[in-house]
């Protein structure tokens, strides 16, 4: 007979997973909250324990800060943007590989590609291909307009440099979305399939009907993920537009990252930090609810 294992024997064999997560997450976080109710910054010259208690007054002066608002709008219009076409783009593309061709391998190699590279590295080749005499104006815009296309500045528009930041993560986080959905068209059960064929259901119908209820939760956790990561953009801003021209294309975590960094005010990117990350959570749980617990 198999002798259980005592529960000391267990939460010592734990503990030292439960030290690392302590040390790595639980301790900074709970620092950084602390942080946003005190006025510290390095410059000051004192230990940050050291420093003056004053409440909630980063958060009212986060709620107040013009510029704090306007990167959050960015970055919910950047995600909203970027979600919905990169979910159509990934759906169509999952519902195209359904179907076997010649070349089916090689095409998904190539679908899947971009999400094998550092955003670093794509907002790099983005930066050069959206200059003057970038490939998007000398090679694809001037078929279409001629010699003006030369004379469009992606980066000094505000509108065109957002559009940018837009297309540069579409092309590398589409395949993310892909993945997800193709995985899941790919699953559904094909005797389903072949019941609805026979009954003389249309492929529309099949799909509209039959695979898009039956991938629903899989479709919000795709959803849910990728809007996350996208909230948290930051590289693209940073290396293509630097948040400009102005601040019209920066983003909450390029905002946070100046705050702290350059401007060396700790307490109040914390404290911003707390306000966006409460934000999530709240938008998170509401999503989750309306799709999975409302109908309950």
């Amino acid at each position: 007979m198999s002798r259980e294992i005592p529960k000391s024997i267990k939460l010592l064999s734990t503990l030292p997973l439960n030290i690392v997560l302590n040390a790595v997450l639980i301790i900074p976080f709970a620092i950084m909250i602390y942080l946003a109710f005190l006025k510290w910054s390095p410059a000051m010259g004192i230990d940050w324990w050291m420093a003056a208690f004053i409440g909630i007054a980063n958060f009212i002066r986060a709620l107040g800060d013009v510029r704090f608002i306007n990167a959050l709008t960015n970055t919910a219009i950047y995600t909203v943007a970027v979600v919905s076409i990169e979910f159509f783009l990934g759906l169509l593309l999952a519902y195209l590989m359904l179907e076997e061709f010649i070349g089916r391998k090689a095409v998904l190699s190539l679908i899947i590609y971009p999400l094998m590279l550092p955003p670093v590295i794509v907002a790099s080749v983005f930066y050069l291909m959206f200059q003057p005499y970038g490939p998007v104006n000398n090679v694809f815009l001037r078929a279409i307009l001629g010699e003006d296309a030369l004379r469009i500045t992606w980066f000094l528009n505000p509108r065109l440099a957002f559009t940018a930041l837009i297309i540069a993560d579409i092309w590398q986080w589409t395949p993310f979305i892909f993945l997800i959905l193709y995985s899941a068209l790919s699953a559904v059960p094909k005797r389903l399939i072949e019941a609805a064929q026979v009954l003389g259901a249309s492929s529309f119908t099949i799909f509209w009907k039959i695979r898009l209820p039956l991938i629903k939760p899989l479709i919000i956790v795709a959803v849910v993920l990728r809007a996350l990561e996208a909230f948290k953009m930051f590289d693209y801003a940073y290396l293509m537009t630097g948040g400009g021209p102005g601040v019209s294309t920066e983003t909450v975590s390029l905002y946070i990252y100046r705050v702290s960094v350059l401007y060396t005010d700790i307490s109040y990117a914390a404290a911003m930090s707390l306000i966006v990350l409460v934000m999530l959570a709240i938008i998170i749980r509401l999503f989750i609810w309306y799709f999975f617990e409302r109908v309950k």
